[in-house]
């Protein structure tokens, strides 16, 4: 089973005001670490793999030449403290609580189960600072919707729930469009933002976690990641915003699962 939770977090903490949780869905630990430490420094840099699109150089970062280079640029935290099954619904309850899905209820994608009201990170920030912090989610309804943050959005407790971005030739780049006006509208005042990519995941079932076409949704990816950042530089919210880039499940091939070994949902 491929269950992990890798955390990528900015250089510190600085501030709790101001905070922007992403997830990139589906990001195998071990092509995030090769792609990120892409070529060392001291060698004349190569192309990075490409299969939809013209290929990118890889961009200098420390001692390394990498494809991720925006994420190049975090503090990287590997943590495997995640429950149950590595699945996109469970994983992003336990993200948005800090709740096992022994608490949640949410064990599997399919079903009705959903997260129980207050649990959330939206109705907890909410009772703790009231309305004038503003709670901003980025999502696909699916997976990481209703059953995850359905009893939040009906208290209220979600200022703006924009459903993630349709077809992008699994670029990211319809969700990023999603972001940017909320950005502007909210880099004023204390905020959480989610915003949440599904395209490594995608790509992955479609073209399994060892294609080159998979290596280039992550650097697609990172490129929207870039272009959130910069938003945030440009609406002078950068300097007091602490940004952390996250996922639910690696890959075994284009399965969340290896069936070899069991037989759970993927």
């Amino acid at each position: 089973v491929v269950t992990s939770l890798v955390l990528f977090a900015s250089g510190s903490a600085r501030a709790a005001d101001k905070l922007m949780l992403v997830s990139w869905d589906g990001a195998s630990r071990h092509v995030v670490r090769e792609l990120l430490a892409y070529q060392p420094a001291g060698e004349e840099p190569h192309a990075c793999p490409a299969q939809r699109f013209a290929p990118v150089m890889p961009q200098r970062c420390g001692d390394y030449w990498s494809c991720l280079p925006n994420l190049c640029r975090f503090q990287v935290i590997d943590s495997w403290d995640s429950e149950g099954k590595p699945l996109t619904k469970p994983q992003h309850a336990q993200m948005l609580t800090g709740y096992s899905p022994k608490t949640t209820g949410v064990f599997r994608n399919s079903g009705a189960a959903s997260v129980p009201e207050g649990y959330t990170i939206y109705e907890r920030l909410k009772a703790a600072r009231g309305p004038e912090l503003k709670t901003i989610h980025i999502a696909g309804r699916k997976y990481v919707g209703m059953g995850v943050t359905g009893k939040a959005e009906r208290s209220g407790a979600i200022d703006e729930n924009a459903r993630r971005g349709g077809p992008d030739n699994r670029t990211g780049v319809n969700t990023t469009e999603r972001a940017l006006p909320l950005i502007e509208k909210y880099a004023g005042g204390p905020f959480f933002f989610f915003v949440h990519y599904k395209e490594a995941d995608v790509t992955a079932h479609l073209s399994s976690v060892d294609s080159a076409a998979y290596r280039e949704a992550l650097i697609q990816v990172d490129r929207e990641l870039g272009v959130l950042l910069a938003a945030l530089d440009a609406n002078h919210a950068m300097p007091a915003t602490s940004v952390i880039v996250t996922t639910d499940h690696g890959f075994t091939g284009r399965f969340h699962v290896s069936r070899e070994t069991t037989n759970l949902e993927t």
